[in-house]
């Protein structure tokens, strides 16, 4: 498998990254919403076997002190190959090396993936959900 990684935004199928997360599954996205997004990002990756895009994360950064890494999304068939390493790695090489952390948002068992990539849980994160029984059945909360 020669998975090749992509930065930006340029000449992705929005709707074929929203498929991506519908099959993760990761819940649904607005291809637009998710343009507009991407295009807003600090930094952006896809992963490509071949023409098809079977991975994507996205990066904010206010270049100086935090970060935060989002929407790490990779195709099932995908998942345990190293592409959502590669991503991750990608990511964090775009980002500034500023004094501040990067955070990011994991699905619930999926902690031990990021704290093999230097993350740690936190005890002092919050949130706040626009639907929070939503967030509650999703074990987010």
């Amino acid at each position: 498998m020669a998975i090749e990684l992509k930065m930006g935004t340029r000449d992705i199928d929005w709707s074929q990254v929203c498929t991506i997360f519908e099959r993760a599954p990761l819940g649904t996205r607005d291809p637009e919403q998710l343009l507009r997004a991407a295009e807003k990002s600090y930094a952006v990756c896809s992963a490509y076997d071949g023409t098809a895009i079977v991975g994507f994360g996205r990066a904010l950064s206010d270049g100086e002190y935090q970060s935060a890494i989002y929407d790490v999304v990779v195709m099932p068939e995908y998942q345990g190959r190293g592409v959502g390493k590669a991503i991750m790695e990608a990511l964090l090489a775009e980002l500034p090396q500023g004094p501040g952390p990067v955070l990011i948002y994991a699905v619930p068992g999926k902690q031990g993936f990021y704290e093999k990539l230097g993350f740690s849980v936190l005890r002092t994160g919050m949130g706040r959900f626009p639907d929070r029984e939503k967030a509650r059945e999703k074990g987010l909360i």
